[in-house]
């Protein structure tokens, strides 16, 4: 009765996907219903033949019964919080931050939910027990042998559809699965050893310009989503010195209404930044595009790059690998301890910023900062702790901490006399969801929650022309996006008609934030290309409206919202998209030839 119990459970909370399974997905589903009654069976007939045995009897229940439990209680509150059954790349997140997945399942499991899985573990091994000895009829030891190795087989034969039908698998037979995926790869996982980031080929620029008479600072933020910040509507005040920066300099402080990320990942976003190259394009032109600091060799500029991060995540240290600048530092070189998951205090690389900048002795400086606090668990020192412990409590916490410090960076500035000759532009690498449309976090999202991103400039006078300024001021209401930093530098530093950096211009998708943004200009969100593997499908925007393909769900899901009227994406309005429409989508993703297996799948899909 019990796994009956346990079937007729998954498949009423997946009735609706049922509906929409295909032949080949329903089969897959089916088999791992038998499998998982099989499989009871088996532990069943197994206890029946210990039962003089106590001892390995209850080692076994022991062992057995609390996994169970879990794989159906665990997948079924992440499926509630997340839309998704557990999959892969979830428990490839226990393995690489352990530290922060435990501290998720502590905020979703209280006391009362503990205690209610160890009374119904301790009920599940009773009723076995007793059933075991009323009902279940002892086998022959052959027979049990042979029934372990045709379930064996056949639960091994699952795994090798699993990795295409994950999202298919009744829970148990799926938590199985993914734990056998793993078992024979484990390590701590200190180091990414996944696909990640490669070696760069560095271009040889071979020109040389005068100094500038001014300095460009580029803070890269982490996780960070447009709707928790003060300046951006937020009923918390999480960015008082932003607002301040706002109120005092409303000539040269830009918010930028409409910025969207390329991507939820950092592995691809924050390339896309320091490149101006996108996740839809070939890799190998990211491979090749200078960084954002290489332009600021060919005038002489002292640069430098400070992370609170670890660079061996995502395997960045090889991404940076042949990179030389007059100051590198991060969390692998700090000697600092780990603080926020993988990273270091933000408020030390602050410090470490503001005392680098007071080092360079009056010369140009060219650098890019890379802040983590805003990354979960949002750890932030007591005194910022105003809000409650919520997820979004935290969070809000870690923003205006962050604020905090950026605020300490323009008082540096102010005491040291660079406020007037300092540029300084802020992106986020993505987003984070709170929660909305059932996720925690970020890689398998591209709501807006996770792609509408903060983008702010502050650009003192007589650094740029009265018609750049006039630009940057209309394109405050354009749809822009992290893409265009680097395109931006470029115009900055006055080098978009060298003839010796052509090739490099041609391969930018985004667009400088001094020149014109057609008002009918799309983007494109990915996580999935030549890179990283995160199964998350595909985001296309405009001005107006906002495209999902989502592929992490079973069956593939086709969503639209139109974002002037629903900012929060609640009403999908996908039944409504018009052919001429899908049309236009497709036209344009079918630019990007890193784009094509997903867009085939678009196309097959029905409604």
């Amino acid at each position: 009765m019990v796994p009956l119990l346990l079937c007729t459970t998954d498949i009423l909370i997946r009735w609706e996907l049922l509906n929409r399974y295909s032949d080949n997905q329903m089969f897959f589903y089916i088999s791992s219903l038998l499998i998982s009654i099989g499989y009871f069976s088996f532990i069943l007939l197994l206890l029946k033949s210990l039962e003089a045995k106590p001892i390995i009897y209850f080692s076994i229940s022991i062992l057995v019964f609390p996994l169970l439990l879990f794989s159906f209680f665990g997948s079924y509150t992440f499926f509630s919080l997340n839309g998704i059954f557990p999959n892969y790349y979830t428990f490839l997140y226990f393995k690489t931050e352990p530290k922060s997945a435990m501290m998720i399942i502590r905020d979703v499991s209280g006391w009362k939910e503990l205690i209610g899985i160890l009374v119904g573990i301790l009920v599940l091994i009773a009723s076995v027990r007793w059933y075991t000895k009323k009902h279940v009829t002892r086998i022959q030891k052959k027979w049990l042998i042979i029934f372990g190795i045709v379930q064996f087989s056949a639960f091994e034969t699952l795994i090798s559809f699993h990795k295409k039908y994950d999202q298919c698998a009744i829970v148990d037979a799926n938590f199985a699965a993914c734990i056998q995926r793993h078992a024979f790869t484990w390590d701590d996982h200190s180091e990414f050893k996944g696909k990640g980031l490669e070696e760069r080929t560095t271009p040889k620029i071979e020109l040389k310009k005068n100094p500038k008479k001014f300095n460009v600072v580029v803070f890269i933020f982490e996780s960070v989503r447009k709707r928790s910040l003060q300046i951006y509507g937020n009923k918390n005040e999480t960015t008082p010195n932003f607002a301040e920066m706002q109120k005092k300099f409303p000539e040269n402080f830009y918010v930028f209404k409409q910025p969207v990320s390329v991507s939820s990942t950092t592995m691809l976003a924050v390339p896309a930044i320091l490149t101006g190259i996108g996740p839809y394009q070939d890799k190998s032109i990211l491979y090749s595009q200078p960084l954002i600091w290489e332009y600021a060799n060919i005038f002489d500029y002292k640069t430098f790059f400070l992370s609170s991060h670890t660079l061996k995540w995502y395997k960045f240290d090889e991404f940076y690998k042949k990179e030389k600048l007059d100051v590198w530092w991060n969390k692998d070189n700090s000697g600092l301890p780990y603080f926020n998951d993988l990273g270091i205090k933000d408020e030390l690389t602050i410090k470490k910023l503001n005392r680098t900048i007071s080092n360079f002795s009056n010369k140009p400086f060219f650098g890019v900062v890379q802040l983590n606090t805003t990354h979960y668990p949002y750890e932030v020192p007591e005194k910022y702790k105003k809000w409650n412990n919520s997820f979004s409590g935290s969070y809000d916490n870690a923003v205006r901490y962050q604020d905090a410090i950026i605020g300490d960076f323009f008082k540096h500035l102010k005491q040291e006399g660079l406020l007037e000759n300092t540029i300084v532009l802020f992106a986020s690498d993505h987003g984070e969801s709170l929660a909305e449309h059932h996720n925690i976090g970020h890689v398998e999202s591209n709501y807006t929650e996770t792609i509408s991103i903060p983008l702010l400039a502050y650009i003192p006078d007589g650094v740029i022309s009265s018609d750049e300024k006039n630009e940057l001021k209309k394109n405050r209401n354009q749809l822009t996006s992290n893409i265009d930093i680097a395109p931006t530098i470029v115009d900055l530093l006055n080098l978009e008609n060298e003839p010796k950096l052509q090739r490099y211009m041609s391969n930018y998708t985004g667009f400088s934030l001094l020149k014109p943004i057609p008002d009918d200009r799309m983007l494109i969100s990915l996580n999935n290309n030549q890179v990283a593997s995160f199964n998350t499908g595909l985001s296309v925007c405009s001005k107006n409206w906002h495209y999902l393909f989502r592929t992490n769900l079973v069956p593939n899901k086709e969503e639209f919202y139109y974002w002037k009227k629903d900012v929060k994406e609640l009403k999908d309005q996908q039944k409504y998209l018009s052919k001429k429409q899908r049309n236009t989508i497709l036209g344009f993703v079918k630019r990007y030839p890193v784009c094509d297996k997903l867009r085939k799948k678009v196309e097959k899909y029905r409604y």
